[in-house]
């Protein structure tokens, strides 16, 4: 009853040219181009959700046709020589260029009377809308890089690039981003080789900036549109008016990231164990942002360069050859991240930055916060603080009051009755409002990391890898609508089970507020969970034929093997996958409405080699 196909083609082209000018320069020319076309076809019938006779639309559809296109052109002189005694020097030239393109356009009908034909009937519909949308953006840079080299124990490498951005207005197109890093491969010193159980060393440490453009291809102006509802009118006759869409922002410029790493590899008892240890610092300034403005402005949102950020880490990798005979091997390959990020300071210098979620009926609340100091998102809003009881009100009559001293929970104090979510007053003045908002949960995790191990014994190979996160927060909205939590409840929609312990007369219980209790839409503690996890990721068990049987039959290798991903996670979330982000962006992490979960897979093989 519903038909909705996405039809994709993709074509993917790739060619470069390499001429060696003179014995040590050469000159490579590469040039890609990329086209991606989509057809989004729906359509529902009569007997659909969306196309039965009660609906506004009646039987409808729409089509619609997107087509990108993205060019690629790298041009670069490189000269490598190797010097006297060990010393070698490479050093790369070059400029780029990239122009992608989207163009889309989308036909809608409605009251479509010849639902037998499907999509094909959408003509003899009453056409809703049609809109047409193109857009552009170009990148031009200029690209330098040195590299210095002594017997693989000094390494330096300096580089250098500027770029310019359509994205951006004139005075603010180009920006320049340098960058420099060391090694010292202390491995190949003397004094090191004399140490038996050290196999091999290198340190390494680097600072550099990268730049960001990803804003829209128009961010930097102002839209104006004419729709239908735009117009006015001189005398009686009126008249087509342009209206603004989105705001621009001609001061916008290149978001800069300027990083620093030092790191250490090094290995030991003859390669049986490596280590792989980094720390960073990055500081990133102007962020790009689709920030929210002041109502006044007349406009919800927009592009602005909005403070800074840091981001410090440790990254440890430790590969380790467990047991290796001739007949059975065993290695492991253990990872741990620790990251943290910090708002170091907003635009203006504002105290706060709250960010919005759109979904549901909860457009007007704000679930996030950025505060100078704390990481850059922080999950914002009320402390749930249990459901009012009997004991909260006086009797009068058949009436319950709110007793003196007991806050309301941000509705009038005469709406609220036993069995209401009940709020924390923070400033203790008696009512919960705005100045009760604080922040209820951290959607960082402290750490994440994973840990394989690899098997071989004979003919059999097993590899089985875990992945963990813990200690970041998740906001399962999923709670707030079917744990009966919208005020503007959909009736038509199904509860989760755990609706069924919410608050009775009969089961006075203090988790879960009565039908109709769910107070004011807001965002609150209650379903701000904890998302660690520890996931079985991938296991896979292979067998290889001897060869000895395969020779008779002119196979060189023949491997049968059965795999599963995502097999086991383990949790407290009481959602379907704790590692989930529907609204993706750096101020809005960790939300979940209504995701898919990651499948689990099991797939069978075989890999043959003739």
């Amino acid at each position: 009853n519903e038909y909705n196909p996405l039809f994709t083609y993709n074509f993917i082209g790739n060619a470069y040219f390499e001429y060696k000018i003179l014995k040590n320069l050469t000159l490579k020319i590469t040039g890609g181009y990329n086209k991606i076309h989509q057809r989004k076809e729906v359509f529902f019938n009569s007997n659909s959700r969306g196309g039965h006779r009660y609906t506004n639309n009646k039987v409808n559809g729409w089509i619609t046709n997107t087509e990108r296109t993205s060019l690629l052109n790298e041009n670069t002189l490189t000269y490598d020589v190797p010097l006297k005694k060990g010393h070698r020097l490479k050093v790369l030239g070059g400029f780029t260029v990239q122009d992608n393109s989207t163009f889309i356009d989308e036909i809608r009908a409605i009251n479509v009377p010849n639902e037998a034909l499907g999509i094909a009937g959408l003509d003899e519909g009453e056409l809703a809308s049609a809109t047409i949308s193109k857009t552009a953006n170009g990148l031009v840079s200029y690209l330098g890089r040195a590299d210095y080299n002594y017997k693989s124990k000094y390494l330096l490498t300096v580089s250098f690039r500027a770029d310019g951005s359509s994205k951006f207005l004139k005075d603010n197109r180009w920006a320049y981003f340098p960058s420099a890093s060391a090694a010292w491969g202390f491995g190949e010193e003397k004094f090191v080789k004399n140490v038996k159980w050290i196999s091999s060393g290198k340190l390494r440490a680097g600072i550099g900036t990268t730049g960001n453009n990803r804003v829209t291809d128009y961010a930097a102006l102002t839209a104006l549109q004419i729709t239908a509802d735009s117009g006015y009118s001189t005398g009686n006759t009126p008249g087509k008016g342009v209206v603004p869409k989105t705001l621009g922002n001609p001061k916008l410029k290149w978001e800069t990231t300027v990083q620093t790493n030092i790191g250490l590899d090094m290995s030991f008892f003859d390669n049986r164990i490596s280590l792989t240890a980094d720390y960073y610092y990055k500081k990133t300034k102007d962020l790009l942002l689709n920030a929210t403005l002041a109502p006044s402005m007349g406009f919800l949102s927009a592009y602005r360069n909005v403070g800074s950020v840091s981001n410090s880490g440790i990254e440890l990798t430790i590969d380790t050859k467990n047991i290796q005979t001739k007949e059975f091997s065993w290695t492991s390959s253990f990872n741990i991240s620790f990251n943290r990020n910090k708002v170091l300071s907003l635009n203006d210098d504002e105290p706060s930055l709250a960010s919005r979620v759109n979904w549901g009926n909860f457009n007007n609340a704000y679930p996030y916060i950025a505060i100078p100091g704390h990481p850059i998102a922080m999950f914002y809003g009320h402390i749930f603080d249990g459901v009012y009881q009997y004991t909260d009100f006086d009797k009068v009559g058949e009436s319950y009051i709110l007793k003196d001293g007991v806050p309301n929970n941000g509705n009038a104090r005469e709406k609220i009755q036993p069995g209401d979510i009940k709020f924390k007053d923070i400033n203790r003045d008696g009512m919960v409002n705005d100045y009760d908002l604080t922040i209820i949960g951290n959607p960082n995790p402290k750490h994440i990391g994973g840990f394989g191990n690899n098997f071989q014994y004979k003919n059999f190979d097993l590899n089985v890898f875990f992945q963990w996160s813990y200690g970041g927060d998740v906001l399962n909205a999923n709670r707030i609508e079917f744990e009966g939590g919208d005020p503007n409840a959909r009736t038509s929609l199904n509860m989760f089970a755990s609706f069924a312990n919410r608050w009775t007369p009969e089961n006075q219980t203090n988790e879960l507020y009565r039908i109709g209790g769910q107070g004011p839409a807001v965002y609150s503690s209650r379903t701000i969970e904890d998302g660690s996890f520890l996931r079985l990721k991938t296991i896979s068990l292979g067998y290889r034929l001897p060869n000895a049987w395969l020779k008779k039959i002119n196979i060189k290798s023949l491997r049968v093997y059965a795999s599963a991903q995502n097999l086991i996670t383990w949790t407290k979330y009481s959602g379907p996958d704790p590692e989930v982000s529907t609204r993706p962006t750096a101020l809005t992490p960790s939300f979940d409405w209504s995701p898919y979960p990651r499948p689990r897979t099991l797939t069978l093989g075989v890999d043959i080699s003739f």
